[in-house]
C-alpha cells in the first residue's frame, strides 16, 4: 500500500477533514485525493462513501460520512458498504450533534473490530458552551427514564467484569432496581417496564470482528424501536470493554471504556509516591501474553507503529505452545524466550536486559538485585522504556518510573500504575529470577527477511521443543494437554490461563500470516491462503477451549473428565491436526521465500 504512514496522515490532514465534513462527500473527497497517491491508491466516489482502491481494485480504505447519527437507515448503509467491499480500515466520520454544531467523531472499522472509536474531530468550540444542557434535554427526550452509570463511572466495570454469565447477573440486579423485568435471547439482554414496554437493550459482542453481528444488532434495534441500547464491545484482554450507547438521539456514540480484571476493578490506588523519573505516557498494552503487552507498551512509547498481529507473528509468540505438567500456569511464561526476542530487531528494535536465576537470600540475589536497578534507572535517563518479570505477581511488567525506593510499574492487575516497588524485592519469589529489560529502537530488517526468519522460529517452536523448553512444547504440548484432560489432571486456574494464552496467540497468527499475504510477493498467496486457513481452524477450536474454561481466579483443583472436558479434548485435537497441517505449509513458504 505505498509508502504512506496513516498516523502521520492523520495528524496532517485531521483538521482539513474536519472543516470539509459538513460540506459532505465531494468536499472531503477533495482532501483526500492527494492522500491517495501518496499511499499508491486510486480514490473513487460511491454514493456516501470514499474508496482507495488497488490497481487490483481491491478497496484498501474507505471513508464514510453520517451527517445525522439519528439516521438509524444511514448507519447501516454505511456497516453493508463495510461488509461488501472489505476494506482493511474504515473511518466513519459521525456528526455529533448533541455536542453542538460541526462536532465529528471518527469511529474506525477494521477486520478484526467493527466498533471501535478512535478521535473526536471538534469543528467548532460550541461543545463547551452548550453541548452539557442540550445532551440532557436530548436524553430526557430520546431514553427511557433510568438513570444508567455515567461515562467513566467503575460501576460499569463492575457490572461487565467475569465469564458472561455474571454480566448477566449484575444487569438483572440493576433491572430490579429499576423495577424492570430482564429476559436473555441469545446474547441480547432485554428490560420490559411494569406496563410491559420496552425499556433497554444490552448487546454484548464477544465477536468484535463480526460486521454481520453489528448489522443484526441495528436491525433488531430497528424492528423493536427500543429507546436506548448498550453495546458492550470486548476488547482482547477478557473483563476490558468499550461501551456504545444507541438511541434515537445518535446510533453511533461511543461512552466510555470499562475495564476489569475477572471480577476486579482496574486499580489506581496501588500508586502511594511520586516517581523522581518517569516516561510519560508509558504503559503496557492488556495482553493474556503479558511479555508481549509490555514489548507493545514499550514500542507505543518509541513510537514505532506495529500491527498487533505482525508483533506476535514476527517475533514467534504466535506459533509458541508450552504446556507444563497438568496445564500448570507457570506454561505460558516459563520457556526460553532468547530466540524470540532476538527477532525483536526485525520489528525495529533491540532488547537489553539483566537476567538471572538466583536462590533466595543468596549474596549473589543482592548483587545482581542492584545490577538490575542501576541498569534500569540508567535507561530510563536515556528515555528508553523498560519492563521486568514479576516486580508484583508472576508476569511481565512494563517499568515507566523510579524513585529512591524503587520501580513504578503497569501492568497484570495495575494497568495505570503501581509503586514504589521496592528494588530489593526482585528475585524473592520461590521462583527465583532477576529479570529487567530496555528497549531501544533500531533500523527494522524487510518483510521477506522478517516473514521467512519468523516462520523458520515457528518451525522450531513445532517440532523441535528441546531448543527452546524442558516442557512439552509445540505439537508434543497438545498430547499432554489432551492426556491431562482425558485424566481429570489439568487444574482449572492453569487451564483457563493457558486457554487464553494460546487463544490470543493463535488469532494473532492469523493476523500475521493475512498480513503476511499483503506485503510479499503474489506467487505465495496460494500458499499463504493454505497457512491461513490451517491456523484459523486452530485458533476457533484454542478459542473453544478458552470458552468452556474461561478463565477465573480460583484453586487449581484438578478438572472432571467429564462431558465438558470432552468438548474441550475434541477441540485440541482438531486444533492440533490443523497446526500440524499448517506447519507443513510454512516449511513450504520458507522454501519458497528468498533469504535475500
Amino acid at each position: 500500500m505505498g509508502n504512506g504512514n496513516l498516523d502521520a496522515f492523520w495528524a496532517q490532514n485531521k483538521q482539513a477533514i474536519g472543516q470539509a465534513l459538513p460540506h459532505g462527500v465531494e468536499a472531503l473527497a477533495q482532501v483526500l485525493h492527494p492522500s491517495a497517491e501518496t499511499f499508491g491508491l486510486t480514490q473513487k466516489i460511491q454514493s456516501t462513501s470514499i474508496q482507495w482502491v488497488t490497481q487490483e481494485e481491491k478497496t484498501a480504505l474507505m471513508f464514510c460520512i453520517v451527517p445525522d447519527p439519528r439516521d438509524l437507515d444511514r448507519v447501516l448503509e454505511t456497516y453493508r458498504l463495510v461488509k461488501d467491499h472489505q476494506a482493511r480500515l474504515t473511518a466513519v466520520f459521525v456528526h455529533q450533534w448533541t455536542d453542538g454544531e460541526n462536532n465529528w467523531d471518527a469511529f474506525v472499522i477494521t477486520p478484526h473490530r467493527a466498533m471501535q472509536h478512535a478521535d473526536r474531530i471538534e469543528g467548532s468550540t460550541t461543545v463547551r458552551e452548550r453541548g452539557p444542557q442540550l445532551r440532557e434535554d436530548i436524553y430526557t427526550l430520546f431514553t427511557c427514564d433510568r438513570e444508567f452509570p455515567e461515562p467513566g463511572c467503575a460501576e460499569w466495570a463492575e457490572l461487565l467484569a467475569g465469564p458472561i454469565e455474571g454480566v448477566y447477573d449484575q444487569l438483572n440486579v440493576l433491572a430490579c432496581r429499576y423495577g424492570c423485568e430482564q429476559t436473555v435471547e441469545n446474547e441480547m439482554v432485554v428490560w420490559t417496564g411494569s406496563n410491559n414496554k420496552l425499556e433497554a437493550a444490552f448487546f454484548v459482542l464477544t465477536e468484535p470482528a463480526s460486521i454481520e453481528a453489528v448489522i443484526n444488532i441495528y436491525e433488531t434495534i430497528r424492528r423493536s424501536r427500543c429507546p436506548v441500547s448498550f453495546v458492550f464491545v470486548e476488547c482482547e484482554r477478557p473483563g476490558l470493554y468499550d461501551i456504545f450507547r444507541l438511541s434515537a438521539r445518535s446510533y453511533l456514540e461511543h461512552q466510555n471504556q470499562a475495564k476489569a480484571w475477572a471480577g476486579e476493578k482496574t486499580k489506581v490506588d496501588g500508586v502511594a509516591g511520586t516517581p523522581s523519573k518517569q516516561l510519560d505516557n508509558l504503559r503496557w498494552v492488556p495482553r493474556w501474553a503479558s511479555h508481549v503487552g509490555c514489548i507493545k507498551g514499550c514500542l507505543n512509547y518509541l513510537g514505532i507503529d506495529v500491527s498487533d498481529g505482525w508483533l506476535y507473528g514476527a517475533m514467534g509468540h504466535a506459533f509458541v505452545l508450552n504446556i507444563s505438567p497438568g496445564l500448570c500456569p507457570s506454561g505460558p511464561t516459563d520457556w526460553d524466550t532468547s530466540g524470540f526476542l532476538k527477532l525483536g530487531r526485525n520489528i525495529g528494535y533491540i532488547a537489553e536486559c539483566v537476567e538471572e536465576y538466583c536462590p533466595k537470600q543468596s549474596r549473589h540475589l543482592r548483587e545482581v538485585q542492584e545490577q538490575a536497578w542501576e541498569f534500569t534507572k540508567r535507561a530510563i535517563d536515556k528515555n528508553h522504556p523498560c519492563y521486568g518479570w514479576e516486580l508484583d505477581i508472576p508476569e511481565y511488567f512494563v517499568i515507566y518510573g523510579y524513585d529512591e525506593t524503587g520501580y513504578y510499574i503497569s501492568g497484570p492487575g495495575c494497568d495505570e500504575g503501581k509503586g514504589p516497588i521496592p528494588w530489593r524485592e526482585l528475585g524473592r519469589s520461590e521462583i527465583s529470577v532477576v529479570m529487567v529489560s530496555s528497549v531501544r529502537p533500531t533500523t527494522p530488517s524487510d518483510d521477506r527477511k522478517t516473514v521467512r526468519e519468523a516462520l523458520a522460529y515457528a518451525l522450531d517452536l513445532g517440532h523441535n521443543r528441546r531448543k527452546w523448553t524442558d516442557r512439552s512444547g509445540g505439537l508434543k504440548g497438545y498430547d499432554t494437554w489432551i492426556h491431562a484432560m482425558e485424566a481429570g489432571m489439568a487444574g482449572r486456574f492453569g487451564l483457563g490461563y493457558n486457554a487464553a494464552v494460546w487463544a490470543e496467540s493463535r488469532r494473532f497468527a492469523v493476523e500475521f500470516l493475512t498480513e503476511a499475504q499483503d506485503r510479499l510477493y503474489k506467487n505465495l498467496r496460494s500458499l499463504l491462503t493454505a497457512a491461513i486457513e490451517h491456523y484459523t481452524t486452530v485458533a476457533e477450536n484454542l478459542k473453544l477451549v478458552s470458552q468452556t474454561y474461561p478463565f477465573k481466579k480460583c484453586d487449581n483443583e484438578p478438572t472432571s473428565a467429564d462431558d465438558r472436558a470432552n468438548t474441550a479434548i475434541e477441540a485440541l485435537k482438531r486444533a492440533r491436526d490443523a497446526e500440524a497441517a499448517g506447519l507443513d505449509i510454512l516449511a513450504q513458504l520458507i522454501e519458497n521465500i528468498p533469504s535475500s
